[in-house]
This record gives C-alpha cells, sequence and structure tokens, in this order.
C-alpha cells in the first residue's frame, strides 16, 4: 500500500520541482562549498562516519568500501522522498561529481560523491521504498556503496563520528576516556596550535548513541582535559561534541605576538574552529 502511494505521488507529481538548498554545488565543482581543494591529498582511514559541508555522510567500512547516504539536515530540506535516482554498478565518479538525485514532492536534490570512486553497489531497497531515505536517512536509507583507494580526504577528517561501540570499553572509566581523547584529538596544549595547520588533524569528535550518564562522564572528562564540549538534539539521537576549545581575543593576540606583556613568553593556545 506505501508503495502504490509513493507511485501515485510520483505520478501526480507537478513539474517544476525546484532545487533543495543542500545540493547546490555545481557538477564537479570540487573546490567550492563542500570545501576540498582539486589534487588535494589524502590521509590513511581509521574508519567511522564523516560528514561533507553539503551534507553527505561517508561511513568507511574498511577493505577499501564505503557507504554515503544523506544526513538529516539534507533529508529535513527535501522532505518525502518519493524517487531516487542512483547510479548503475560499475559507473565511476569523481570527487563532488553528483552521484545520484533524490525526488521529493515539490523538491529535487543532488548527491555528491564524497571520494573518487566506483560503485560496487546500490541500496535495492530503495526503488520500492524509496522514503527509508526520509525515515532512515543514516540507516536503511543509505544511498550507494563505493570501491575507494581506501585513504579519507582531508576536507573530511576535521570532524570524525564516534559509534557508542568505539569507547563502550572506556565509558565508566575517567582515565580511558581521556586517553582515548587525547589519541583521537591530540593534546589541548602548545601542540594544538602545530595541529591546527595541518588539513589531516581531527579538530572535533561527535559521539552518538550515549546514555545520559554515559555523555556526563564523556563530558566530564573533556572538560578535566580542557577541551570543550557540547550537546546537540533531543532523545535518543542526542549528539556530544568534543573539540579544541576557542582561545580568547586576549590570548589570541598573545599567541599572534608569542609574548605576554611582561615580555615571557605564552604557549600556543588552541584555535576556535
Amino acid at each position: 500500500l506505501l508503495c502504490a502511494q509513493l507511485r501515485a505521488q510520483i505520478a501526480s507529481r507537478q513539474p517544476g520541482l525546484r532545487e533543495a538548498p543542500f545540493a547546490v554545488v555545481a557538477r564537479g565543482a570540487a573546490g567550492t562549498a563542500a570545501g576540498p581543494e582539486a589534487g588535494e591529498e589524502s590521509t590513511p582511514s581509521i574508519g567511522g562516519r564523516y560528514f561533507t559541508k553539503t551534507h553527505e555522510w561517508f561511513q568507511d567500512e574498511g577493505a577499501g568500501v564505503c557507504t554515503v547516504g544523506i544526513t538529516h539536515v539534507a533529508q529535513r530540506a527535501l522532505g518525502e522522498v518519493v524517487f531516487c535516482r542512483l547510479p548503475r554498478e560499475g559507473e565511476r565518479f569523481r570527487q563532488m561529481e553528483t552521484i545520484a538525485t533524490l525526488e521529493a514532492v515539490k523538491t529535487v536534490g543532488e548527491v555528491k560523491s564524497p571520494v573518487h570512486g566506483e560503485v560496487v553497489e546500490v541500496n535495492p531497497r530503495l526503488k520500492m521504498e524509496p522514503a527509508l531515505v526520509t525515515y532512515s536517512p543514516l540507516e536503511e536509507g543509505w544511498l550507494v556503496r563505493l570501491a575507494f583507494n581506501g585513504r579519507v580526504p582531508r576536507y573530511l577528517r576535521g570532524s570524525h563520528t564516534v559509534a557508542r561501540a568505539e569507547v563502550e570499553d572506556v565509558l565508566a572509566d575517567p582515565s580511558g576516556l581521556q586517553a582515548f581523547l587525547l589519541d583521537r584529538l591530540g593534546p589541548p596544549g602548545e601542540e594544538v596550535e602545530a595541529q591546527a595547520e595541518e588539513a589531516s588533524a581531527v579538530k572535533e569528535l561527535t559521539f552518538s548513541g550515549l546514555y545520559a550518564t554515559e555523555r556526563s562522564h564523556l563530558h566530564q572528562a573533556a572538560k578535566d582535559l580542557g577541551f570543550a564540549s557540547t550537546s546537540h538534539g533531543l532523545g535518543p539521537g542526542r549528539k556530544l561534541v568534543v573539540s579544541h576549545a576557542p582561545a580568547s581575543e586576549d590570548s589570541a593576540g598573545k599567541a599572534k605576538t608569542g609574548r605576554s606583556r611582561s615580555g615571557g613568553r605564552v604557549r600556543g593556545r588552541p584555535r576556535g574552529r
């Protein structure tokens, strides 16, 4: 019945679909809204999920395979998806080239490929159940899987999503949580300035799937180390973001000159994003 209703929606759709605001980058425009520059080098993948500025997500599955889909932001911009125009297996796409088109009742959005790759699988359920993209964009509504060189582009490395499974063994261990944060973000002290200059440096971690008490433990561990932490969302989807704390204007001025008013050296402070 649901499929019949969706087909009826497609058949009755009025012409002149407006473009959804989440995908306004021109075809192949690798250096505009999405962030990467042409010829940009990559860094070895460490697994996990990454997000583009044009609201695609990229999941490194290991063994040179990744999964691509759209975020909740993109889904809300589109509305209910009634048709998915997906590529064929074997097709190749450049980074930030349009890889799929999603149509809703009154909107249409283009999905960009986060990496150079070849399509090895498309979501077979979307042919009859395109609404999966609407109701489960991060899970069942995934779009395509690509074979790529296994190296995540640097423009995706600024923020990294951490699943609960990656930290569940240390969630009740303050020292373990701190070690995890230091391993992923690096120290929040003088070394941060050098890290911030590297395009490959991870500047923030987004934790999902945590219970309230676990978020509290993580927040305290981040605070004790000198990292900033903020929560976003409601209910089960609430996320905790840990990042390098921005420096104050006064501190930034001192760091720029490299000396305090008394003439002594001042340690580098972490830059804000």
